[in-house]
């Protein structure tokens, strides 16, 4: 373990408990279900029978999404995304919420991920401080909370909000803990952020900023580390022009790759012009399935778009946002192949997902190897 991160995480985690010091990578273990070496303070705790189902329910979840999910959109990642833009060194993903997960499947050599969202940011507590009672029905709460992304991919806001109201792990927080566990990675600090007026972060819970949070991991011992900062925030445009430090905040980190998923086409809408405006002007590529910014929005903007997969209707729910033009961009038969499920249309076979291109900048290359017609930008 890294201990000269604990003090870090400690004022997060602690609040002036006396119960045993644990590190971030152990609470994110131990929240996955993951087993702890014999001389962590909550290996005691993952012997009772609950926890050994908790555990074991868990890692079905996981080994479900990473055979159907995780592990294929890191292999086209590989193979299809980076030779076209290249390495993701920072990645924006805001209408995230917790879905830190399919970021580092799809960008896994980021160093700087910046997440956003209505979900609250949360506290991490000490597991010791629970009794056994709070303990087991706080952990089938958050596994609750992360079993619609793990079978199908995406968040539900109201529904994870309701799963967490009576867990002791509430927020995004423990939840990309146990994310971070699952894919095997080291996490050296986990603090409580305040995004302050001009999009200055600063530690600690501050009055007159925006709630949010950093981790930082890396992927083995001997890698750079990479940090996730999350904000929570209001992305309509009534919220940002009142207050506009989250743009102030993504303006300062300069250009990124974007990627929008399960965005509820919030994007598609004037009421979020400001961060659609905001995408298209600062972002080097978008990654997104057909609830990010329309086709229209991209052809406006004289970017280019790639399609992978097929263009399936949206949800009943979201059947008004049908996009035509998009329908017929992919009857053309210029698409390519898509191996996993992505976003509302989870299914393999049915989802949509986009790679655009801004004016000044071409595809790097496309794959030596590919079995579909080679696609004609939009």
């Amino acid at each position: 373990m890294k201990r000269r991160a604990l003090p870090l995480f400690l004022a997060a985690l602690l609040c002036g408990s006396s119960a045993p010091a644990v590190s971030p990578t152990e609470l994110g273990a131990f929240l996955a279900g993951r087993a702890l070496p014999p001389e962590s303070p909550l290996a005691a705790l993952q012997q009772s029978p609950e926890y050994r189902e908790h555990a074991r329910l868990f890692a079905s979840q996981w080994f479900r999404y990473d055979d159907l999910y995780f592990a294929p959109m890191r292999a086209w990642a590989g193979t299809e995304l980076v030779p076209r833009i290249g390495p993701s060194w920072q990645v924006t993903y805001m209408f995230a919420g917790p879905d830190l997960i399919s970021a580092l499947a799809l960008f896994p050599e980021a160093r700087s991920y910046a997440l956003g969202g209505l979900e609250p940011v949360g506290r991490l507590m000490n597991p010791l401080e629970l009794t056994p009672e709070q303990l087991h029905a706080s952990l089938a709460a958050l596994r609750k909370s992360t079993e619609v992304i793990m079978n199908f991919s995406h968040f539900i806001t109201k529904d994870m909000k309701s799963d967490l109201q009576s867990s002791a792990f509430q927020g995004v927080f423990p939840i990309m803990l146990a994310f971070l566990s699952f894919t095997d990675t080291r996490i050296d600090a986990a603090e409580r952020l305040t995004l302050m007026p001009g999009g200055f972060l600063e530690a600690g819970e501050k009055a007159g900023g925006q709630p949010a949070l950093r981790i930082v991991f890396r992927q083995t011992p001997v890698t750079p580390p990479s940090e996730v900062v999350y904000v929570q925030a209001d992305l309509i445009d009534n919220a940002l022009k009142q207050n506009p430090a989250v743009l102030d905040w993504l303006a300062r980190r300069g250009p990124s790759t974007g990627y929008l998923k399960a965005a509820s086409y919030l994007l598609q809408s004037g009421s979020f012009s400001r961060m659609r405006g905001f995408l298209l002007g600062n972002c080097a590529a978008v990654v997104q399935d057909d609830s990010g910014i329309s086709l229209a929005g991209y052809k406006e903007a004289g970017w280019r778009v790639i399609c992978f997969g097929h263009y399936t209707a949206p949800l009943e729910i979201f059947a008004r946002h049908e996009q035509p033009a998009l329908r017929d961009l992919y009857a053309g038969g210029t698409a390519f192949p898509l191996p996993f499920g992505f976003g509302y249309r989870w299914q393999r076979g049915e989802s949509t997902l986009l790679l655009a291109l801004p004016p000044q900048h071409a595809p790097r290359a496309l794959p030596a190897i590919n079995p579909a017609p080679s696609p004609t930008p939009y």
